[in-house]
């Protein structure tokens, strides 16, 4: 079997009343945190050497996925006056003229005094690194944030639905999403992925859609591709340029997978797991590792992946009763890094349940529910009752019992571009996919 344990989570009672909200009793101590599948577990060696299959790719560029980011120009640091002249324009509509004459005396002050410091400071800075000045205020503002990441920080996205009925059963919907993700994983890691561009001229983007021939990352004609691979990194972006292609950053694809936030008390951090081939599916309280590489680092088929999510959803589930360590995600993150600290001072059974999630590719959430009002179907995607999300990991595929699905992200690793190209992609191979039979 390719699903393997994640074995049972414990922790101090005392440290439990301490660090959960009220209404989290102090039974969780003895909760199981996880079920498996078949008796065999398994603790394979977590690298392996890339075994490229061209059955595993969703696509095969002819330019490299990372062949621009070397030559990107970096983002300019705008002039401070005509930062301040942009905020006027912007609070003009939204105030009084009072208020706007006293804004425009407070800005001209700024402007003269300890903002012209401010702006040199980071005109400095940006000089003194390779990445966008804004980068790391971004991933600052992101995980110095102490509210929830459930509502405030997390959204969610919807597949439309399968039209072929036979594929829209919960286990083979769920199954093929995995394979698909699996494969737009390989596909990338192995630079096969087209590189984002956003093409200007209708010739080049191939209906003249421009920012959605971005999105699905297939303009450009095969002469523009051609000419663009054989220029070296440093200065392919120059030779776009020519063509009326702009090439975008890709740097934020590095944390779309084998990622996770974990709470830290005042300051959040991301960690990256770059040897890991698992998955980890959530049903009710349950959680379960199932492996999506093989060792040699291919694909496993989605027969294969069907099988184990037949025999998941066979199952009975837990009991409401039962606590469910993953709402302990949708706490404040301050109250999480406690009650994290509390679970890993439980054992190094617990520490090793828990690396076993954070290093997971990515999670599944299997639903127990398929609602039917649109409204009620978008809150369960986005939350439903917290108990079998994980909010920490970089995205969830959540499926419910209808064969609904969507994707839930984490928005401190990256925006939404890396996402939405990953969300397009994988919905369509999996539309395009046959129905599975389990193997």
């Amino acid at each position: 079997h390719f699903v393997r344990v994640v074995k049972r989570m414990r922790s101090p009672d005392s440290a439990l009343r301490c660090s959960m909200t009220s209404w989290l009793s102090a039974g969780v101590s003895n909760a199981p945190f996880t079920r498996a599948i078949g008796s065999r577990i398994d603790r394979r060696c977590r690298t392996f050497a890339t075994a490229k299959h061209s059955q595993d790719y969703i696509q095969n560029t002819k330019i490299p996925t990372y062949h621009f980011q070397d030559s990107l120009p970096k983002l300019p640091v705008p002039p401070l006056e005509k930062t301040a002249s942009r905020f006027i324009y912007s609070a003009t509509p939204l105030i009084s003229e009072a208020d706007l004459k006293e804004t425009k005396t407070m800005m001209d002050e700024f402007t003269k005094g300890v903002g012209s410091k401010l702006h040199q400071s980071i005109v400095d800075r940006d000089k003194s690194q390779y990445s966008s000045y804004i980068s790391k205020p971004w991933f600052d503002m992101y995980l110095e944030c102490r509210t929830p990441l459930m509502l405030n920080i997390n959204p969610q996205i919807t597949f439309i639905p399968d039209p072929n009925p036979a594929k829209m059963n919960q286990a083979t919907r769920a199954a093929t999403l995995i394979w698909s993700t699996a494969r737009f994983y390989r596909t990338l890691m192995d630079g096969q992925l087209e590189p984002d561009m956003f093409h200007t001229k209708a010739c080049m983007g191939g209906s003249g859609e421009g920012f959605f021939r971005f999105l699905n990352g297939r303009g450009g004609d095969d002469t523009f591709k051609a000419f663009c691979a054989r220029l070296p990194r440093k200065y392919a972006f120059y030779g776009a340029y020519v063509y009326g292609t702009y090439p975008l950053d890709m740097s934020q694809y590095s944390g779309l997978f084998q990622s996770t936030r974990i709470p830290r008390v005042g300051k959040d951090e991301l960690r990256k797991f770059p040897d890991s081939r698992h998955i980890v599916i959530q049903r009710g309280a349950d959680f379960y590792k199932l492996d999506i590489l093989r060792e040699d680092g291919s694909v496993v088929p989605g027969g294969e992946i069907l099988h184990e999510i037949q025999a998941i959803l066979a199952r009975p589930l837990p009991p409401p009763s039962q606590p469910a360590v993953g709402v302990l995600t949708s706490l404040e993150r301050d109250a999480w890094a406690r009650a994290r600290e509390a679970l890993v001072a439980g054992g190094p059974a617990n520490a090793e349940a828990l690396d076993d999630v954070d290093s997971a590719i990515f999670a599944v959430c299997l639903e127990d529910k398929a609602p039917v009002a649109l409204l009620e179907a978008q809150r369960n995607m986005l939350h439903g009752d917290g108990r079998n999300r994980w909010f920490d990991k970089s995205f969830q595929l959540i499926v419910s019992a209808d064969g609904r699905a969507a994707v839930s992200f984490e928005h401190s690793w990256g925006d939404g571009v890396a996402v939405l190209r990953y969300f397009n992609e994988a919905c369509e191979d999996a539309l395009e996919a046959p129905v599975l039979s389990p193997v």
